[in-house]
């Protein structure tokens, strides 16, 4: 889902297991439409469009967390610019505007099944409370974050 590999072995195994769920879920798709491939267009079009959110929402959140540390070797009078603010606000709204029309896209031109969409978009969900339901039947001692 992201450029970089992930490091935190609880996010990889939700990254792979949305994947699996997706795919998974376009076949249903499949079967249930007696062969027709809207459903399962809407399934991975929503499973990507989770993934494009998800990969933004991480850069989002990776600069944020980096941008302390530029800014603390920064001088005590340098603050952020109004054009710096404004860039980052514009890139922020951007991402949802460019979400919507992908969204408007898979399912008026494509004609993607609705439902697709929302088993797609709901893939990622479903991988988190896998992982949740793998923490909590760890044997105690052994939920080190992360680990």
């Amino acid at each position: 889902m992201s450029a970089a590999p992930e490091t935190d072995p609880s996010l990889r195994r939700i990254q792979r297991d949305s994947a699996v769920i997706a795919v998974a879920a376009a076949m249903v798709a499949v079967l249930l439409q007696r062969g027709r491939l809207q459903g399962a267009v809407g399934v991975l079009a929503g499973a990507a469009l989770m993934g494009v959110s998800y990969a933004a929402i991480k850069g989002g959140v990776t600069a944020i967390v980096r941008r302390p540390a530029v800014t603390s070797e920064a001088s005590p009078g340098q603050a952020l610019s109004k054009r710096r603010v404004a860039w980052t606000l514009v890139k922020f709204v951007g991402r949802y505007l460019l979400m919507a029309v992908a969204a408007w896209a898979v399912l008026v031109p494509l004609k993607a099944h609705p439902l697709g969409l929302f088993a797609g978009v709901t893939a990622p969900i479903t991988a988190i409370g896998l992982e949740a339901l793998r923490l909590v039947r760890r044997p105690p001692g052994t939920r080190a974050p992360g680990g």
